[in-house]
């Protein structure tokens, strides 16, 4: 058998670096769309919702994150 090479493909990493940071960038503004809706609805939101809000806000910020800095990694390479 091959052996697999020990280094990613350059223009594969950028491809995933940038799907990270479309992808970070959206989920932290769907929870910022999705705060405002609970606070212009008025009532009280249901327990799901800060659920939601956690993966929106947290998971955003991770994934974003770890692309600028996938994408940082790159650049000094």
């Amino acid at each position: 058998m091959r052996a697999l090479p020990k280094t990613v493909d350059r223009s594969f990493a950028k491809l995933v670096a940038t799907k990270r940071i479309v992808t970070g960038s959206a989920s932290v503004i769907t929870g910022v769309v999705f705060t405002v809706i609970l606070l212009v609805h008025g009532t009280r939101p249901p327990p799901v919702a800060a659920l939601a809000l956690l993966i929106f806000f947290a998971g955003g910020a991770w994934t974003l994150r770890d692309g600028l800095r996938l994408r940082r990694d790159l650049r000094r390479s």
